[in-house]
């Protein structure tokens, strides 16, 4: 059995996909119910600024298992599109799964992957080396891809024969449109794709814990992304529920040039509030279907007696934006909070933690040293772009990061270059193919007014503008050419973007 008293915890990592704040009672006031989630934060530490490495499933996901950005760990968007540099997470003694490996840690994986496929050649015909979780170091469930939401996967289609389920999706029924893939489910919570999740790492659970050694579990649901299909008790909890509109809902999104064009719903001057509020309903009801799962995953460690012994970090890879500034859709192509915040809370066992909020600018890179602070802390990590978090929850040192960078490379087959770098209440946006953009979000906390132009921030912008380039050299961002090229004389350089 395994030791409660050794000073390695077990660690329970529980990310959700495409997770925006307002779908988390803890973040702030929501129509959302998320009460397990919100428990754990309050017997836990709460991070108000935390950000991802990148708004795009792939790129983060792998950031949480290298400790680094996009840019240095080469899965720069979703595996296997154009301007993925790396399409298959490389198997290497630095990924977090074998460093925990190699401090005596039983290692679980759990739902989404989407860091490497069973494909034997890429879409260009060439050789392609798969990448499981089985492939570097986990036991559990080895889907391949990004999954579309997991429904056809042998595993959970098994699931439902044992149990006499069925995965079956009633006709959209509302009398709005229906703007992304959501609908009713016939069968019973037990039937989701969620359940099936949790239902798993519970065995998972109870198997570790009969081992001497601590466990390691990363835990991926697929939702709340899209498609949102729930049962009908969870849609009940919001059916008449008010959706009060996003403050920026009304930016005229498709008079104000930018790259964020590209995300504006193709039928967004047609649309009504109604419509998305009822999208915002189903996205909500996921969200809580998930949050029911936490919590019987949380409610098992606590009937096996692991709870003083196990961390619990909870997070997500990137936002959503659900109709925000103007009607835009899914993520990526801007610089605003709706995608590039994440919730990130850390429930440590030790009471004195318990219920405490944090404003410091935290990234998702720090979770892969955070981790092995926690399991092996004699491991140097020194090459991870992130930093602990264990020091700023224990106060025991200042936290001396003054600024927190999001990068964005393109999504679907279509490419660009963004950094988002925030500072302060100061945000600003690098747009590689047009004007930047800066945001005070002390003032306008829903972005809604770029001053990049404003006479009165010209020394704001310089600022920014240097302390990005800083951070691009300090990472080894090969970005740095261009942006150097096009702010040179603002920089005092102007390296040839050929170089």
């Amino acid at each position: 059995m395994q030791n409660k008293s050794s000073d390695q915890p077990n660690i329970l990592l529980i990310l959700t996909d495409q997770h925006r704040l307002s779908a988390l009672g803890a973040y702030g006031d929501t129509p959302c119910k998320t009460p397990n989630i919100d428990k754990l934060a309050a017997e836990g530490v709460l991070f108000r600024n935390a950000y991802t490495t990148c708004p795009v499933c792939s790129p983060a996901r792998a950031s949480i298992m290298t400790g680094k950005y996009p840019h240095s760990h080469g899965i720069t968007t979703n595996i296997h599109e154009l301007g993925c540099s790396v399409h298959e997470l490389e198997d290497c003694p630095e990924l977090l799964s074998r460093r925990l490996e190699k401090a005596n840690y039983s290692l679980g994986y759990t739902g989404k992957w989407h860091l490497g496929t069973d494909n034997k050649t890429t879409a260009f015909g060439t050789t392609n080396k798969p990448s499981l979780p089985k492939d570097v170091g986990f036991e559990g469930q080895n889907f391949p891809g990004h999954g579309g939401g997991g429904f056809h996967y042998p595993e959970y289609q098994e699931y439902l024969k044992e149990r006499g389920f069925e995965h079956k999706v009633k006709d959209w029924s509302e009398s709005t449109r229906l703007i992304w893939p959501a609908g009713e489910l016939e069968g019973s919570e037990e039937s989701t794709v969620p359940y099936f999740l949790a239902q798993n790492t519970i065995s998972m659970i109870d198997d570790f814990s009969e081992r001497d050694n601590p466990f390691f579990i990363s835990h991926n649901f697929w939702g709340p992304h899209g498609p949102f299909y729930v049962p009908k008790e969870f849609i009940d909890m919001y059916r008449d529920v008010d959706i009060p509109q996003w403050p920026n809902y009304d930016w005229p999104a498709l008079s104000v040039p930018g790259p964020h064009h590209a995300k504006i719903h193709p039928q967004q001057e047609k649309l009504k509030w109604d419509d998305w509020a009822m999208m915002i309903r189903y996205y909500y009801a996921f969200a809580t279907l998930i949050d029911v799962q936490v919590g019987r995953m949380v409610k098992h460690l606590k009937k096996k007696g692991l709870m003083d012994n196990t961390v619990i970090i909870f997070s997500s890879d990137h936002g959503q934006t659900l109709g925000s500034h103007g009607g835009l859709t899914d993520k990526g192509w801007h610089h605003f909070e709706e995608t590039h915040r994440v919730p990130m809370i850390v429930r440590m066992p030790d009471s004195a933690q318990k219920g405490r909020e944090m404003k410091e600018l935290v990234s998702l890179a720090d979770i892969y040293p955070t981790i092995l602070g926690l399991a092996a802390p004699d491991q140097d990590c020194q090459e991870s772009h992130g930093k602990s978090l264990l020091p700023l929850i224990e106060g025991k040192s200042h936290w001396e990061r003054d600024c927190v960078v999001t990068e964005f490379n393109g999504l679907a087959n279509s490419l660009i270059t963004q950094r988002t770098l925030r500072s302060e209440n100061w945000k600003y946006g690098y747009n590689n193919n047009g004007s930047c953009e800066l945001y005070d979000l002390e003032k306008d906390p829903y972005e809604m007014r770029n001053l990049i132009d404003d006479p009165d921030c010209q020394e704001k912008v310089m600022e920014l503008e240097k302390r990005l380039f800083d951070w691009m050299q300090n990472t080894g961002d090969r970005a740095l050419r261009r942006f150097a090229f096009s702010h040179g004389e603002k920089l005092g350089s102007a390296p040839s973007p050929t170089q």
